[in-house]
């Protein structure tokens, strides 16, 4: 099959995926520039040799039972650069009576566009245990019997999505939907909205650039817009100085959210840690872990996409 062919049937299949259904609320790391396989499936293997991403992040802090979300992922380029594929492991909690631990795996075709661009084109597929413990949670004042709380929810909830990718030396943008699938038209999902609410459909934008001042410095500025049918589009703008490509601080603002400033220190050639502190405007702070272990020697002649 022709570059332009694949092109044009991966462009149909988005469109086609973009119309139907919904899907679970997507986690959303601060540091997601750093590794994007978490909202674009098409991202994977774009470091240009095997990566081992971990992010663990606890939202508002000092608060029993807040949110918890930690991910850890795997993804490489085929040797010849033509194609990307990965593996997530995920685990959202909150409190003691939501948990969605699952899998996701991703692969997307590189297709070269110019001497340095590259758009890449992917799809991602996966399930998830989603379990809640509502039998034991306390109504407190509450009388009455309240079927919401009735029995226990354990069911296995697919999980499907699709992301375009470009790249070359200096910038990036994609668009994608993470999860793309109805998963539940149940009428236990029905009976009460707020405890069962089916998400909408999530869409992201996102783009960078890198800007070399100097031998020594790299400014990269940085943007994510998310939207969905129910809410008002959400930007995140973000702005990441690098010094010797060795450390990195930067800040970023969250519309009608949070400020949060992040620092990233590149340890090795092959390790890098990273860490966020969000800010919220109206909730408790958040603060966000990340490690990423790359093996560059299982390629050592590799030329990588990265350019975060």
């Amino acid at each position: 099959m022709s570059k332009k062919n694949y092109i044009i049937y991966f462009i149909i299949l988005f469109l086609f995926s973009l119309n139907n259904g919904y899907g679970q609320s997507v986690p959303m790391y601060s540091q997601y520039m750093y590794n994007m396989t978490n909202i674009n499936p098409a991202y994977s293997g774009n470091r240009g040799v095997p990566s081992l991403s971990f992010i663990w992040k606890d939202q508002w802090a000092g608060l029993a039972g807040a949110p918890s979300s930690k991910s850890i992922t795997f993804d490489m380029p085929t040797e010849n650069k033509k194609m990307g594929y990965g593996i997530q492991l995920f685990d959202d909690r909150y409190a003691a009576i939501i948990k969605r631990t699952g899998l996701n795996l991703f692969y997307n075709v590189k297709v070269p566009v110019s001497e340095h661009g590259v758009l890449s084109l992917g799809l991602k597929g996966g399930f998830y245990n989603d379990s809640k413990l509502l039998t034991g949670v306390n109504l407190g004042q509450i009388s009455g019997y309240d079927f919401a709380f009735a029995s226990n929810v354990n069911k296995i909830i697919p999980l499907m999505g699709a992301g375009i990718f470009y790249n070359d030396d200096h910038f990036y943008a994609g668009f994608s939907s993470p999860d793309v699938v109805n998963f539940s038209k149940s009428t236990t999902y029905n009976t009460d909205s707020n405890l069962y609410q089916i998400n909408e459909l999530h869409y992201f934008f996102t783009t960078g650039y890198s800007f070399d001042i100097n031998e020594d410095v790299s400014v990269k500025p940085s943007m994510l817009m998310k939207f969905t049918s129910a809410k008002d589009i959400q930007f995140d703008f973000n702005t990441n100085i690098w010094l010797k490509n060795t450390v990195g601080i930067g800040a970023s603002y969250r519309t009608s959210e949070s400020v949060l400033g992040m620092a990233e220190v590149q340890v090795s050639s092959q390790f890098r840690i990273g860490y966020a502190y969000d800010m919220t405007f109206d909730r408790p702070n958040s603060s966000e872990l990340f490690l990423r272990l790359e093996f560059g020697q299982l390629f050592p002649n590799s030329k990588s996409f990265k350019i975060f």
